[in-house]
């Protein structure tokens, strides 16, 4: 009788699964430390495990205009826009003001289609001031295809109508800049910002 051959957990059957990019590492890590990961196969919503995805956290650190640390560790970087790096002009100023912002405050996290940043952060929108806990739309809302998307977000989420998208207040003041994906499709509040 021939012996039932084992299929390996490679990045591109964990990706095929739809597992999002910044986790792969990870699991293949704990694979490889003997874990079976036989259970993913089973979720079909990652943004749905909180611990991996959180909802909101308060921020205990900030990196730089762009980056900041919950109290839980995890790393979420502002998605759609880009702040100034560490020794370039304003670097200073985004970080200084991001702090104000944001520094010991309750978030809310906002997910979009993206989540691969390639550093292992969290990709996100992110709310603050918001009146109660925020209905999102589901974070592949805008997908129709690789490329393809639905009309972009212009209004505020429900239960959050008096909030503040931080993403979009570092643009208005010139502490960022707009970073469109290229190559991919558009992120929910990518025109919203476009037009500021």
């Amino acid at each position: 009788m021939a012996k039932k051959r084992k299929s390996r957990w490679t990045k591109a059957r964990l990706a095929g699964l739809g597992i999002p990019a910044v986790l792969i590492p990870g699991i293949l890590l704990a694979v490889a430390l003997g874990w079976n990961p036989r259970e993913l196969a089973k979720v079909n919503d990652f943004h749905k495990i909180q611990t991996l995805f959180p909802k909101n956290g308060t921020v205990r650190e900030v990196h730089d205009g762009d980056t900041v640390v919950l109290q839980n560790g995890a790393e979420v970087r502002l998605v759609g826009i880009d702040a100034p790096e560490r020794g370039d002009d304003k670097f200073s100023e985004a970080k200084k003001y991001l702090s104000e912002l944001v520094s010991n405050k309750n978030i809310y996290l906002e997910y979009d289609r993206y989540q691969d940043d390639g550093f292992g952060r969290i990709l996100a929108w992110v709310w603050i001031e918001c009146e109660k806990t925020p209905k999102f739309f589901p974070a592949d809302y805008m997908h129709l295809s690789q490329k393809e998307s639905r009309e972009g977000l212009k209004e505020n989420p429900e239960g959050c109508k008096r909030g503040t998208l931080v993403n979009e207040t570092m643009v208005d003041k010139k502490l960022a800049v707009v970073h469109k994906l290229n190559e991919r499709g558009e992120l929910k509040y990518e025109k919203r910002l476009m037009a500021r």
